[in-house]
């Protein structure tokens, strides 16, 4: 199990090195920043989406929540506004100018994948669309359930947390 976990490491890794949406100088692709991109697309894909939400999808705090935030209000592709149901809670919603720009980036991954994938056998295709759902999954699970991230896991957490922030 230990050198399945470390092949593991090295291939993810790499996975984020070759297929990742942030460049060297932490842009993601057009003029944001990868924390930026996943806040865009947790606003997108849930229908209510609070600043809660961002953090826990960006693998930020709270207070880095509200900082990217602000970004894509300044760049106007997001606004805040209370939510109807309770007023302490904000929720975050895309203008229109941010859903276009998520569905230019999510249309170049896709098609970035879809190059890729055309070289794999379907069968491996099939296997692999299956496995990383399940190892995501889990990690999900894991980090619910206040398993946040081994020691050695933390010091990537706090990387990923700084340069989503950055």
């Amino acid at each position: 199990m230990d050198e399945q976990a470390r092949q593991l490491a090295g291939l993810i890794e790499n996975m984020m090195y070759y297929f990742g949406t942030q460049s060297m100088d932490g842009e993601c692709c057009e003029n944001i920043t990868h924390g930026e991109f996943r806040a865009l697309h947790a606003a997108l894909h849930q229908e209510v989406c609070t600043m809660q939400d961002i953090a826990q999808k960006g693998l930020v705090t709270k207070s880095g929540a509200t900082r990217i935030v602000a970004r894509l209000e300044d760049k106007g592709l997001a606004y805040r506004e209370q939510d109807r149901n309770d007023g302490r809670i904000c929720c975050v919603q895309l203008t229109e100018a941010g859903k276009s720009i998520l569905s230019r980036i999510e249309d170049q991954l896709a098609q970035r994948m879809k190059t890729i994938l055309t070289e794999m056998d379907p069968a491996m295709r099939e296997v692999l669309i299956i496995s990383l759902g399940a190892f995501v999954r889990s990690a999900q699970r894991q980090m619910a359930g206040g398993n946040r991230l081994a020691s050695t896991g933390k010091s990537v957490q706090k990387k990923m947390q700084k340069a989503n922030d950055g």
